[in-house]
């Protein structure tokens, strides 16, 4: 497929094509497709899934090392949950009340 002319060669590829460009089969395409570690690709529809050459190379340097790997997302911070909030309070009362009525207790009134 690479012997092709530059005017000649398809801007797109097809499964069978970009697995024969890649040097692998078909079915293991479609399975790094799948497990979402393969190259991009570009649909026309539901099942119409073609592969630009340019991210294929991409995908081939970026196995290769030749490329760095993109830095993962950062996740923002959780929110606080009410419940545990609000338990905290409820904690917090119940040691005051116990509190107040110990000193009560002990001052005899």
């Amino acid at each position: 497929m690479s012997e092709l002319p530059e005017s000649v060669r398809p801007a797109v590829l097809t499964y069978p094509q970009a697995a024969q460009y890649l040097g692998i089969s078909e079915g293991r395409l479609r399975n790094l497709k799948w497990m979402k570690i393969g190259p991009r690709s570009v649909t026309y529809g539901k099942r119409d899934i073609r592969f630009r050459i340019s991210d294929l190379d991409e995908w081939l340097d970026l196995k290769a090392g030749v490329t760095p790997p993109p830095e993962p997302a950062r996740k923002r911070a959780k929110r606080p949950r009410r419940g545990i909030i609000l338990l905290d309070i409820f904690v917090a009362l119940v040691i005051i009340a116990t509190a107040l009525l110990v000193l009560k207790f002990l001052t005899g009134g």
